[in-house]
């Protein structure tokens, strides 16, 4: 059986070894480490903190000296490299074989077809999330957990698993940045589908300290605080079984930062360094360099049907900004499985031109075609809306039971 035929079929997190070779999933959310000189052996592994001790890497000597922060800058380690010197990370489109450490290319996905119509991919589409949630719950004894948010990408989810019938249970995490839409919209969307839903707070209690130590032993480094926050809060702690979520549509969305960029590689050094600065990074910052890596990669290593910016959010967003934080819930008892990554997923959407894939028009016809009543309910209402809204209601009341007053002191 030839299974890298079969396995751009396979959705959430996994890595495959056989034949001395590590293959990752679509995007590499399960990501893997390996040392680039190898003296006897090729080590390669899920954790840098094992590895640098695995190899007795001084983890003071690190070859990326920013200090990630939560929403600025490339807040992650540029791959192919990572934090150390030394050791790198694997991409989607690479094979690493540890007989011999050689890294060789592999295609991300399968042959993208320009040719297929729209009406034609959204079925494809839907029909392969269900049969991937039907796959799921039967699996897990029907503890299946959907994070809802107001946003659109979970609502594909729940709007798929209701036409089809699949019994979730519809979470929303409160945090102290949560927005007012996110407490709002949710409980509404599952009611509307008849899901009950939960909101889940940070239980009392919780050793954050602990964590916080937990979490540099485990991803050293490799992610921020801020990006840490559900696990330091320890929010999901009580939930069993397994969680779905949207993520990855952002893999198929116009990049407005790159709005005036050359879709061909021309001078992989002068785009690096544009995406550095564009991002906030100074051109000379140490995440550059491992921008211009993964360009020279990608310029000798084309994928027909797929530009740099096409593989810009597969490749570094989700391989090495999400992958870490994924990283982090192995320490959980609640398993993570991203039900929209996989290659033949992403080779569909791929298919269709950037103006279908421009301002969620797929997630909106999506719900259109399985449930279009979790369209009539607003996406991401601004804060200042809703506050207007609770004060116009919250005057209303007081209006309605200033007039019940009067009405009660004249029939005395």
């Amino acid at each position: 059986m030839d299974v890298p035929n079969l396995y751009p079929y396979w959705a959430g997190r996994w890595v495959l070894t056989g034949n001395h070779q590590v293959h990752m999933d679509a995007s590499g959310l399960l990501g893997c480490f390996y040392n680039t000189s190898p003296a006897d052996f090729t080590w390669v592994s899920s954790s840098p903190s094992l590895l640098t001790r695995v190899l007795q890497v001084n983890q003071r000597l690190i070859a990326d000296t920013r200090r990630l922060q939560y929403r600025q800058g490339l807040n992650w380690f540029t791959l192919p490299r990572s934090r150390f010197a030394g050791i790198n990370r694997l991409l989607p489109s690479q094979i690493v074989d540890f007989s011999n450490g050689q890294v060789v290319s592999r295609p991300l996905m399968p042959a993208i077809n320009p040719n297929q119509s729209y009406e034609k991919t959204l079925l494809l589409i839907q029909q392969s999330l269900t049969t991937t949630l039907e796959g799921l719950v039967s699996e897990v004894d029907g503890r299946l957990w959907l994070g809802l948010s107001a946003g659109l990408d979970s609502r594909v989810i729940l709007a798929i698993a209701h036409a089809a019938k699949i019994n979730l249970n519809p979470f929303t995490r409160l945090m102290s940045r949560i927005s007012m839409a996110d407490r709002f919209l949710p409980p509404l969307l599952a009611r509307t589908c008849g899901y009950k839903h939960t909101f889940l707070r940070q239980k009392p209690g919780n050793s954050r300290q602990n964590r916080k130590l937990l979490l540099i032993e485990h991803s050293a480094e490799h992610v921020s605080s801020g990006d840490a926050e559900p696990f330091l809060n320890g929010i999901r702690d009580d939930l069993i079984g397994l969680s779905i979520g949207g993520h990855g549509w952002e893999v198929f969305r116009e990049f407005s930062e790159f709005a005036d960029f050359p879709t061909t590689l021309d001078d992989p050094k002068i785009v690096a360094k544009q995406i550095a600065i564009v991002h906030g990074e100074p051109e000379d910052s140490s995440a550059t360099a491992g921008i211009y890596d993964w360009l020279m990669w990608i310029y000798q290593y084309p994928q027909e049907g797929l530009d740099w910016q096409d593989r810009f959010c597969l490749e570094q967003g989700q391989a090495g900004w999400l992958s870490s934080k994924e990283q982090l819930y192995d320490m959980t008892p609640l398993e993570r499985f991203p039900i929209l990554n996989s290659a033949y997923n992403y080779s569909l959407v791929l298919s269709l031109s950037k103006e279908q894939r421009t301002g969620s028009k797929i997630q909106q016809d999506l719900i259109r075609q399985t449930y279009p009543k979790l369209l009539k309910y607003p996406i991401h209402l601004p804060d200042y809306y809703l506050r207007t809204l609770k004060t116009l209601i919250k005057n209303q009341l007081k209006s309605l039971l200033h007039l019940h007053g009067q009405t009660g002191e004249k029939n005395k």
